[in-house]
């Protein structure tokens, strides 16, 4: 539907001779109703200065089931500080579980050091899980993450 070269109000074919909303005389007079192709305009090579980045739910998920301990999946939400904090909790958790099974529980050395990270590896698919829900999860840009 075309616009009136005047008020700018929708028009219907009917409304040739007079526009209905501003009464101008023939409000489609040098108006054409083409369609343009807009996707030849877009430049897809590069981010332009500005361009915000889109950041994916099932990214997110997959950051946190193969490198969550290290707080990567913060460093995608563009949150550095929590980052950091979380890899600081990760470790202090592995180094205590390790400390736990060697020392007070006398396990094996082996099972000392792979029971710890199955317990970080378990704590964090949880937290990937939890934030793959979340409905109005922001990343550190205050975008939301679809």
């Amino acid at each position: 539907m075309p616009n009136c070269r005047n008020c700018g109000a929708r028009l219907s074919k009917f409304d040739k001779d007079i526009c209905p909303v501003c009464g101008t005389k023939n409000p489609l007079e040098g108006v054409t109703s083409e369609t343009i192709e807009i996707t030849s305009q877009i430049d897809l090579n590069g981010f332009n200065e500005g361009q915000k980045v889109v950041r994916r739910k099932k990214t997110l998920l997959i950051l946190f089931l193969s490198c969550g301990f290290l707080g990567i999946p913060f460093f995608y939400l563009k949150r550095q500080k929590f980052g950091f904090i979380w890899l600081a909790i990760n470790l202090a958790i592995y180094f205590a579980a390790f400390s736990l099974f060697l020392f007070l529980l006398k396990f094996h050395p082996v099972f000392a050091i792979i029971i710890p990270f199955i317990l970080l590896y378990l704590i964090n698919t949880v937290t990937g899980f939890i934030y793959n829900y979340q409905n109005d999860l922001k990343d550190g840009e205050g975008e939301f993450v679809h």
